[in-house]
């Protein structure tokens, strides 16, 4: 264990995201863990579902994740990259990443869970980049941007699968009956993940995570709703969530000086 906190850590790390990476291009399915965006919306009815366009949020997350794994590799061994390497946070996060994406739509309940555990994995991370003092203009594009936009996209995702799964199950009945759940339940999840946003990017002055939330939130209201308190709340929520992300900006500029 101690010598993964040393330079075999970033070794770990650079393994686990081959492991994912692999794991993605055996299923043919980048970014992991989605569903095709026609078959959500019209085979299962979800309300929280965002407009295809949005998943490419993940390729800018992998590709930020990738110079998180291999800047402290071809660093200078002389400058030890300050920022703590996770492997084995960062291991679980791939596994339970793989799993989900290879559960997905034959175990819903399974790929949930793991999900779920996702968020938890990624947050843990999350929390502990933002625990760099004083970090450097590398740390801060490889270590706290990749996590924060990691974190605030799994999250929304959360969102919305656990939109999907309920829709799929009908435990609470289906969008396209009435039914005193519908549309309340997506509107709830939309509440939360705003309250979510809005306490991490304030606790750590981080606009970065509203925004991203604002990415998703905006997406949703781009798609088709059955519903249209469901498109105007996911709409102002987006809109809130930009503004409420430009004045944490103003705030840690201001706390700054």
């Amino acid at each position: 264990m101690l010598l993964l906190r040393g330079r075999a850590g970033y070794w770990c790390n650079l393994a686990s995201f081959a492991a994912l990476l692999a794991a993605n291009l055996a299923t043919a399915s980048l970014p992991f863990g989605n569903r095709p965006s026609r078959e959500s919306s019209h085979g299962l009815h979800a309300l929280l579902t965002p407009a295809g366009y949005t998943l490419s949020i993940w390729l800018l997350i992998y590709g930020l994740l990738a110079g998180w794994v291999l800047y402290p590799l071809l660093r200078p061994a002389r400058g030890l990259f300050s920022a703590p390497p996770m492997p084995i946070r960062f291991l679980l996060s791939c596994l339970l990443s793989i799993a989900w994406v290879t559960l997905d739509d034959r175990h819903p309940l399974l790929s949930l869970a793991a999900l779920l555990l996702l968020v938890s994995a990624v947050a843990s991370m999350y929390r502990t980049t933002r625990h760099i003092v004083r970090p450097t203009a590398a740390e801060i594009g490889l270590v706290r941007l990749p996590f924060s936009l990691y974190f605030g996209w799994v999250s929304v995702t959360t969102l919305a699968s656990i939109d999907t799964f309920l829709a799929d199950s009908h435990l609470l009945g289906s969008p396209l009956v009435d039914s005193p759940w519908q549309p309340g339940l997506p509107l709830l999840l939309l509440a939360f993940g705003l309250l979510t946003a809005c306490r991490v990017g304030f606790r750590w002055r981080d606009a970065l995570v509203p925004l991203t939330f604002a990415w998703g939130y905006g997406a949703i209201a781009a798609e088709p709703q059955l519903h249209r308190a469901v498109a105007f709340a996911s709409g102002a929520g987006a809109l809130a969530l930009t503004v409420y992300a430009l004045w944490l900006s103003f705030l840690r500029s201001s706390e700054r000086d």
